[in-house]
């Protein structure tokens, strides 16, 4: 099915219907470890919004089940959600958002994301897959990690993030590779550093697996409280910047990865025709 971007953040948008109701706005987030309901959709499907003492950010610390949440053909019953305050996101993006598809979602599927034909599917898994994939790491709560190699080096450990407009590099490898700094700190509109200043910067080369991209923008941060959040010891975040070229699959049981830059048909010149 076709996705959009938010107004301006280059977030995968789906439309989504909770317990047959919308369909509704949701951003498609891997690095989200919960499914996020807004509070107005919630209201809307007669969620009972009762104020909770321990909720935190943005999102409420209860847990709840929604009867059935579907995108394009796929549906899944009793999913766990949390309700959350999206207001600020909506008007950071210039979008109203309605909730965060996160792995609880995702967990027992294989996901793919084609970010230059501007479609995703949700499907079941499915053992052979071409082209040739990548092992990933797929912790107990859903983060996806991957190996990756910047200007040649590494590797060095990397959250696969939906949810990121930026790829984001840890202060000290950024220190090590030498990066230098492009432009003034700006804040990360969304991802789990929502808000967080970064330093702005540029790497030759950016490779997962056979997958390269070159001279990709970077964000500079301080990884260690998301490392200690999901237990794994982060390098940076693989991000819009770099994914926004590919056509990219998680496949959570099999725990696999697979990004396949788009072929651009082949045009000939002299008649205007293309191959």
């Amino acid at each position: 099915m076709k996705f959009e971007y938010a107004n301006m953040a280059p977030l995968v948008l789906v439309e989504t219907r909770l317990n047959s109701e919308g369909p509704f706005k949701f951003v498609v987030d891997t690095a989200s470890s919960v499914t996020v309901v807004g509070r107005e959709a919630a209201e809307a499907i007669g969620i009972p919004q009762n104020s909770d003492s321990k909720a935190s950010g943005c999102c409420s610390s209860k847990m709840l089940a929604v009867g059935s949440i579907q995108i394009g053909e796929t549906s899944r019953t009793k999913v766990p959600v949390v309700l959350g305050n999206l207001t600020k996101l909506s008007e950071e993006t210039g979008t109203r958002l309605d909730g965060i598809i996160g792995s609880p979602f995702m967990k027992n599927s294989e996901v793919t994301i084609d970010y230059p034909r501007k479609e995703v599917a949700f499907q079941e898994s499915r053992k052979k897959h071409e082209p040739p994939t990548k092992s990933v790491t797929v912790n107990a709560t859903g983060f996806v990690v991957v190996d990756v190699k910047l200007n040649g080096k590494g590797p060095y450990n990397f959250l696969v993030d939906t949810g990121a407009t930026k790829t984001g590099v840890a202060k000290h490898v950024g220190q090590a590779l030498g990066l230098h700094a492009l432009h003034q700190k700006r804040k990360a509109l969304s991802g789990f550093f929502a808000g967080a200043t970064m330093t702005l910067s540029k790497v030759d080369s950016i490779q997962v697996g056979k997958a390269k991209s070159t001279d990709v923008e970077v964000g500079m941060q301080d990884l260690q409280p998301l490392s200690s959040g999901i237990g794994i010891a982060l390098d940076g975040i693989l991000g819009y910047t770099f994914m926004k070229d590919y056509r990219v699959t998680i496949n959570y049981p099999e725990q696999t990865l697979s990004l396949e830059r788009e072929k651009m048909p082949e045009i000939n010149s002299s008649a205007g025709e293309v191959k």
